[in-house]
Parts: structure tokens; sequence; C-alpha cells
């Protein structure tokens, strides 16, 4: 079979990068795979190039676009003899399968929605009205299910395991390091890490850095809000990273205050290097994060749980440990390939 795997682009975020790992393991256990992005936006392109990933550019930006998008689509289609099965990214994505489906190719549509929360009502009227037109929908966890989705199947996110290594020793000499990964965006919410960085010198804690890995529409107006707040010294801007595990490994502690989410790939990559995570309880977070292997909190006792980390980074270190051992059992990418491939023949049949 042949697994196209539609998204928006071809970004640095979860989502993408959950896609690059999925789409080379199905390649890796004999399935055709093709990605493509529905945007030019192609920041990890040399990823899946590295890989040997067929990638392409739908360039869709308007409605004449999209007109010309879908033909391309099908002639990508069209090129091989093999079934197809179409496994759509988020909801831009679904869309554009769903137009081709009706419009062009009666095609399996496999469909991942990586958030637990949609916003607009409208959008949930178009996936509650376009049910029948999908084979499975995945969802990150049981309570990720709505009632606008269909058969859903809870299957998480996954990483390779193999490219983590341990968090390195805490170094004395060196300030503690927190880290925020992830992009720049109203849902990570990054402006609240001013909010957090005030709080933690108010209680007398000025030794930590906290750097942050990602990029995004919000960079500019926190760009401005360290500046206005003086707190160069605490927030560290490193912009996008193709090597994200170097960042993990030398950090101290994952800080993820996110105001929704689906299932971040970045707690997954923490448990992998056994790296302490703190996370406010949004999305799938509940059904794998407690207060056994994480430290689980809202936003205004946020600092609290940093403050703890700081000074009591031995118990820190022992959640790491347990949600290491979580993450080794459950989301190794391997097992979670094979549980994608299981649906795709199933849509299939």
């Amino acid at each position: 079979m042949t697994i196209l795997h539609l998204i928006i682009g071809l970004d640095g975020g979860g989502a993408e990068h959950m896609v690059l790992e999925l789409a080379n393991q199905c390649q890796n256990k004999g399935n055709k795979v093709i990605v493509v992005s529905l945007s030019n936006r192609d920041l990890i392109l040399n990823k899946f190039n590295s890989k040997n990933i067929e990638c392409h550019f739908l360039n869709v930006v308007s409605i004449k676009s999209l007109i010309k998008g879908l033909s391309k689509l099908k002639e990508i289609h069209s090129k091989s003899t093999d079934k197809f099965v179409f496994h759509c990214h988020m909801f831009h994505a679904f869309i554009v399968g769903f137009l081709y489906k009706v419009f062009f190719k009666n095609v399996p549509i496999v469909f991942t929605l990586h958030t637990n929360q949609v916003k607009q009502l409208y959008r949930k009227w178009i996936l509650f009205l376009t049910k029948k037109f999908r084979s499975k929908d995945i969802i990150f966890s049981k309570n990720s299910k709505k009632w606008y989705l269909k058969n859903t199947i809870d299957i998480p996110n996954g990483v390779d395991l193999s490219k983590f290594k341990p968090i390195e020793k805490l170094d004395a000499e060196r300030p503690f390091t927190f880290l925020f990964l992830g992009r720049l965006t109203e849902p990570k919410n990054p402006l609240f890490l001013i909010h957090i960085v005030n709080q933690l010198i108010e209680n007398n804690h000025k030794d930590f850095i906290i750097n942050v890995v990602g990029d995004g529409g919000l960079r500019k107006e926190l760009e401005t809000a360290i500046i206005k707040n003086e707190l160069s010294n605490y927030i560290k801007l490193l912009g996008f990273q193709n090597n994200v595990s170097k960042f993990i490994s030398e950090a101290n502690c994952l800080i993820i205050p996110s105001l929704w989410e689906g299932m971040p790939v970045s707690i997954i990559e923490a448990g992998a290097s056994k790296l302490p995570v703190i996370s406010t309880p949004v999305g799938s977070i509940p059904d794998f994060l407690n207060d056994d292997n994480a430290y689980v909190t809202d936003l205004e006792k946020f600092h609290e749980s940093m403050i703890s980390v700081l000074t009591n980074y031995n118990e820190a270190i022992k959640k790491g440990e347990i949600l290491f051992d979580l993450v080794k059992s459950k989301y190794d990418i391997e097992k979670v390939s094979d549980l994608h491939i299981k649906i795709y023949k199933s849509a299939l049949n």
C-alpha cells in the first residue's frame, strides 16, 4: 500500500516531527510513503530528504490555488497503482483530503486532529457532518474522544528512543537550566515566561535561565517583553533548532505552560532522556503525566513547581526516571507505527 500523509506544512512542531518519524518507520517496514504539504513551508524538509521520504508541496494559499493543489494531488496519486490511504493531519489537511475524496477519487481517509480542543464551532460541525467520509479518527487518549469525531482509536504519539540520551548531571557551576520547547504561538503560552521569571526572582531564586527553543508568531512580542522587563539574563531565545535532543540532554527541567494541547511530543522526548517535566494539565497530558512522574500544575502555581524542582532536584530526577519507564514501554515510535499500519490496512478493507 501507499500511505500519503497530508499536512499543513513542514514546520518544526511536534505534529510535523511525528509525521517524519511515522513516515520513516512505515517506509522501513516496506510501505511506500508520500508526504504532501498544503503550504510551501519547508523548515524541516532536509530531515525528510535525509530519510529519502518523497515530499510534495501544493502551495495552497487561495481558492484558485486550492483547485490547482487538488489537481496536483491527483497527479501525485495517479502515478502509483498501489492501494492508497490518506492520513490527514490537522483540520485544514483533512478539508483538502475530503475535497479530493468527493471531487476526484474515493480514497480511505484516516484523520489525526493533533489537538484536544477545537475552539471554532464551525470546525466542530464540519468535522461532525463529514464523519462518514473518514475511516478512522486517531486520538491520543480515551479522554480525547469528542462528539464530532468518528470511530476513534487511541494511539499516542511516539519518538525514536535511540536518538535520546540521559540528561547530564546537575552542574553547580552553571545556572539551573529550564527548557521551553515548542512554537511561539498562543496555545504554547510563551509570554507567560515573563510572569514566572518575575515570580522566581521575587522568591529570591536568581541562579537559573530558560532556554527557549522554537520560533513563531509571538517571537517579536516576547523579545519586546524580555527587554522591557530587563530579563535578558534569564530568558534566552534560541530559535528553531534541528538537534532538539542536544538541548534536552543539556537541560535540567522541561516546562510546558500551555493553554491547550494535544499530546506534546516534547514530553515524550523529555521522558526518553529522563528529564523532569513541569506541565499544565491540558489536552491529553493528564492521561500520562501525574504526580509520580512529573509536576502537573495550573498556571497560578506553576512557579511553585519550578521552585520545588530548584530546591529538591533529587525528587525531580526520581520523577524523570519513572517517566522514562513509561515512555520506554508505551511511546516507542516502532510500537506506535505498528498500530498506525494496522489502522491503514483496516481502512483499505
